[in-house]
């Protein structure tokens, strides 16, 4: 195209489909468009120059100027070039061979820096290699299904296409060649067997070059390292392991018969130990963990004793033990967190016994926990115990100086969260500590917290605290469950005068765990204490605090306080409240049932848990017949006008009526299949049966959510 130009200009003709008015333009490259003269009389003159000037220019032109190109894409941050850069060098040699150029032809730097700009592409899903592969189809991408023409080996392809015209041009790959082309394998995200099986073969294929001298060096440890690595990410449980250690045994073959640079490391051994732990043999990783242990072990006490080896056993570092402390942690058998807990101590004998760098960090114990809280041990009688455990020998290793047991920034593995699940592990199995621990583990926190940002107490903490005290059902629960309330109260206000934003903001869902603190402890003030609790929540709210809105449960809950006002704990015994205690509790119910009939805030009102939980009031408190069947008759009056009656309504109805008054309110509200005698009847009149929820009359019901009338049929 270019000398086709240059005749046209030296000719000094134009082409008529690139000429316009006054002006000319004659078209040299696919992006570049020349200006010609307008003035007919010197444009041969300038013609000649013109093509002068270019030809100095296409000698100037080298692959240098491309490099700077491509460098430019590799040192780019962010974005896919690995299209732009194929299509650079195809650029490239075509210029090369077209024009017979061979100055911008790809040099071994060309090839090295385009095999670093495709690793790095290579962890993006949907690269645009896709489109660079797929160019010369009829039908274009966009009229294919998403993902039809997607490969994720595209960048792999890439790599070793890139190598094959290095080595069609007779360079000679060194052993970054190499190392950029199993990178590449090893970032890709899917298709992992598959790159493994690539990856594998490129080291084989380097081995084969190598030994019909077609190229310098042989592959090096760090070669067979990316192998084992792109193994362990296969996922293939029955393979990946055995394959790494044939490849760990050749590597050692390799080094006794006198290759370079061939010899395992510690990576080489930790990418081995990976491989098979994260394809579920965890067993063999342990065995291989512990080998390497014991002849480190073995090594250093025979140079205690003066004898020197030729050659030092591989230490393990804090990953290998990490690795399998992780896996037997993840595993499905209650017995994993024992075996993580027997590597940890064994990481902690052999970091004592000499390798100070051989350190335990928040992972160590973090997975552990995770295990004994969350995972398939949590079950155990025993876990939160074994979890509380290793919290506090975390703090306290800590203290002691191991600062890495506690970041001071937030991450994935954030302590706090070792915090919270092991509170949360002992509230969830209603543990009589659970609050204990709670209190214990936020003074940690608040202690630690002085000095990292990461274990400040903040509302997720103070909630696991909260569920602590309203699991444990002690004495004091409502009362410590309070103070922890106005200690989060008196932190947003100390926040507010000072124009920040407080981390222990208090939600609707901390002050309705205070509530169930109140109501499931055994204290003479629990239906105050829940009442007081509301208030709090009303005046935190009126306070412009939206996330602390009142609910209609928060008043279900003083009522389920004021339901269970009947007994009390009295020198570590239940005994029944007194008289006095119980209307008490009886004249808060009603108080409550009186607010939600007035709808103190939009939507909350009256259902059928505030109905049935009053309803229950009148019948487990020890009042006079005539107040308790009176105000239960009157709130099943009002339920049915409302049409809220449902089944957990009509269930406490029925035991807080004798038969007789029962059968006589669900009368006076409308229930017309009772007989003379105030029984029930078929719908034939002919047999008697109990009364069911599906008996009653719809317009009762008609407010109920239908899922749930389904489900109590």
């Amino acid at each position: 195209r270019k000398a086709h130009a240059h005749r046209m200009v030296g000719n000094g003709r134009s082409n008529s489909n690139e000429s316009r008015k006054g002006d000319h333009f004659v078209e040299v490259d696919d992006d570049y468009s020349v200006e010609e003269p307008v003035d007919k009389k010197q444009s041969s003159s300038r013609s000649s120059s013109y093509t002068f000037r270019q030809h100095n220019k296409a000698r100037d032109l080298d692959v240098e100027v491309y490099n700077s190109i491509l460098v430019a894409f590799s040192r780019e941050q962010g974005g896919d070039h690995a299209a732009s850069v194929m299509k650079l060098l195809d650029r490239m040699e075509r210029i090369a061979d077209e024009l017979d150029m061979p100055s911008v032809r790809p040099n071994q730097r060309s090839y090295n820096v385009a095999l670093d700009v495709i690793a790095k592409s290579a962890m993006i899903a949907n690269t645009s290699l896709s489109g660079y592969y797929y160019k010369d189809k009829k039908q274009s991408l966009d009229n294919k299904r998403p993902g039809q023409h997607f490969n994720p080996l595209f960048a792999g392809r890439a790599a070793e296409s890139i190598l094959s015209r290095m080595l069609a041009r007779d360079f000679r790959p060194d052993a970054y060649t190499f190392a950029s082309v199993l990178n590449t394998y090893q970032r890709i995200p899917n298709g992992k067997l598959d790159a493994a099986l690539a990856a594998d073969a490129v080291v084989r294929g380097m081995e084969s070059l190598h030994l019909h001298g077609k190229i310098d060096q042989p592959p090096d440890v760090f070669h067979y390292t990316m192998v084992c690595a792109c193994w362990s990410r296969s996922g293939e449980q029955g393979v990946a392991g055995e394959r790494c250690s044939e490849i760990l045994r050749h590597m050692q073959q390799r080094d006794l018969s006198g290759f370079p640079r061939v010899r395992p490391n510690i990576r080489t051994f930790n990418a081995v130990i990976d491989s098979h732990a994260y394809n579920g043999r965890v067993a063999e990783a342990e065995d291989m963990l512990l080998s390497m242990v014991d002849n480190y072990e073995s090594s250093a006490a025979r140079s205690m004793d003066g004898i020197e080896d030729e050659e030092l056993p591989v230490r393990p570092d804090s990953f290998s033990f990490n690795t399998v402390i992780q896996q037997w942690a993840r595993t499905r058998t209650p017995e994993g967190g024992r075996r993580a807990e027997v590597i940890l101590d064994r990481m902690l004998k052999f970091h004592h016994a000499g390798n100070a760098d051989v350190r335990p960090d928040e992972r160590s114990f973090s997975y552990i926990i995770y295990h004994y809280t969350k995972g398939a041990g949590r079950m155990a009688p025993d876990a939160p115990d074994r979890a509380l455990k290793l919290l506090r020998k975390m703090v306290g290793m800590y203290r002691q100086g191991y600062t890495e047991l506690m970041p001071s920034h937030y991450n994935r593995t954030n302590p706090i969260f070792a915090f919270t699940s092991v509170i949360d592990a002992h509230s969830v199995l209603r543990r009589n500590d659970s609050g204990v621990v709670g209190a214990e583990l936020l003074e940690s926190m608040t202690k630690l917290g002085e000095k990292l940002e990461s274990l400040r107490p903040n509302t997720y903490a103070c909630l696991s605290v909260l569920y602590g005290w309203s699991s444990c059902g002690s004495i004091d629960a409502g009362e410590r469950a309070t103070e922890l309330l106005q200690r989060m109260e008196a932190d947003m206000k100390d926040a507010a005068s000072r124009g920040d934003e407080s981390i222990m903001r208090t939600t609707q869902r901390c002050y309705i765990l205070a509530q169930t603190a109140w109501a499931r402890s055994q204290s003479e003030r629990k239906a105050t204490g829940a009442l007081e609790v509301l208030h709090m929540m009303e005046k935190n709210y009126a306070e412009q605090n939206l996330e602390a809105r009142p609910t209609v449960q928060a008043y279900s809950m003083v009522l389920n306080a004021c339901a269970f006002a009947d007994s009390v704990e009295v020198d570590g015994k239940i005994v029944k409240a007194s008289p006095k205690q119980q209307m008490k509790a009886f004249q808060i119910a009603e108080l409550i049932m009186s607010r939600l009939g007035k709808e103190p805030y939009p939507n909350v009102k009256s259902t059928s848990m505030t109905y049935g939980t009053f309803i229950k009031c009148c019948g487990r408190l020890d009042l006079p017949n005539n107040i308790a069947q009176e105000s239960a008759s009157r709130a099943f009056a009002d339920c049915c006008q409302t049409g809220y009656v449902s089944d957990f309504v009509f269930t406490q109805l029925r035991y807080a009526l004798p038969p007789e008054k029962f059968l006589n309110v669900l009368a006076k509200n409308g229930y017309k299949n009772l007989n003379s005698k105030g029984k029930s009847l078929s719908r034939d009149g002919k047999r008697i049966r109990p009364v069911r929820l599906d008996d009653l009359p719809d317009e009762w019901k008609r407010c109920v959510d239908r899922s749930a009338k389904r489900s109590n049929r």
